[in-house]
């Protein structure tokens, strides 16, 4: 068995897999930890760990679609699972509680998916009174230290009407728990929290912005290479040629990066390679678009 010193621990083990499960092992999320996503993860922690005041802190994190939101908090609550079971209430005690915001952004949907969350049963047809009542009695046994709402920009699918109130359940729902409230979305997220002075000061933004090409993306692109399973060294940080044609392909967006890194590995065990070259990497670029 070869010793693949350019990999980390993980990859080496895929390493040595066949063809097959090398390529489908490409397909699976990984998390390449970097200095901005490193902020934002500590940025939770602080607000995870305030303790209970006047007024709970909030955070908007907020950057283009497809920047690596979603993996920030996926990452942050793998930290933070759902402690255990109730069995007394049929609840799950956790100290995080993710829920995304409904593409029809109502109070009621709002509650009904909180309570889906909870493990607990809605019925969409209830009176708004009826969810609210229900969601703050278990939301109160349950005492989340931090609530997490993604999707956030699907305010602007509603009226101004609907959008203010889901705004207003946000800080209403800080207010009750005593607990953070933590919002994720596309720049529309912050033009929706912006329309409300109140709301805003309570949500300050934390912005994942694109990739420049720099001694950080450099180092995205080292790490994202260690996890890749390929049996040689592929060099991607070190080659001038890769990294400019990687940012110029992509547009400097993480999703879209990972995509062509692993379509580019894939195309690399199917021929043969080994490893991605300069050739390689734009004969891929060359047979699809990634921005």
């Amino acid at each position: 068995m070869l010793v693949h010193t350019h990999l980390t621990a993980e990859a080496r083990v895929i390493t040595d897999l066949d063809d097959a499960k090398r390529i489908a092992h490409l397909a699976e999320d990984r998390w390449i930890d970097y200095p901005r996503a490193r902020q934002a993860l500590q940025e939770l922690e602080r607000l995870l760990g305030c303790p209970e005041r006047t007024r709970m802190p909030g955070l908007l994190l907020h950057g283009e679609s497809n920047i690596g939101k979603s993996m920030v908090i996926q990452k942050f609550l793998r930290a933070h699972p759902a402690r255990e079971f109730n069995t007394a209430t049929g609840l799950l005690q956790g100290d995080v509680l993710a829920v995304e915001m409904p593409s029809a952004p109502q109070e009621r949907r709002l509650y009904g998916q909180l309570l889906m969350a909870l493990n607990a049963p809605y019925r969409p047809g209830d009176r708004l009174a009826a969810v609210e009542y229900t969601a703050l009695t278990l939301l109160r046994k349950v005492a989340p230290r931090m609530i997490v709402v993604d999707e956030v920009h699907n305010l602007l699918a509603g009226t101004a009407h609907e959008q203010r109130a889901s705004l207003n359940l946000l800080k209403f729902l800080s207010n009750q728990l005593k607990c953070a409230i933590v919002v994720l979305g596309t720049r529309d997220a912050l033009a929706a929290i912006q329309t409300d002075a109140q709301i805003a000061s309570r949500f300050p933004g934390f912005e994942l912005p694109r990739w420049q090409e720099n001694e950080d993306f450099r180092g995205f692109l080292a790490g994202f290479e260690r996890q890749l399973p390929l049996r040689q060294a592929s060099r991607i940080s070190g080659s001038r040629a890769m990294v400019s044609a990687i940012m110029s392909a992509t547009s400097g967006i993480t999703g879209h990066i990972s995509e062509l890194l692993s379509r580019a590995a894939e195309a690399a065990i199917r021929s043969k390679k080994e490893c991605i070259t300069p050739e390689l990497l734009q004969s891929v670029i060359g047979a699809r678009s990634f921005a």
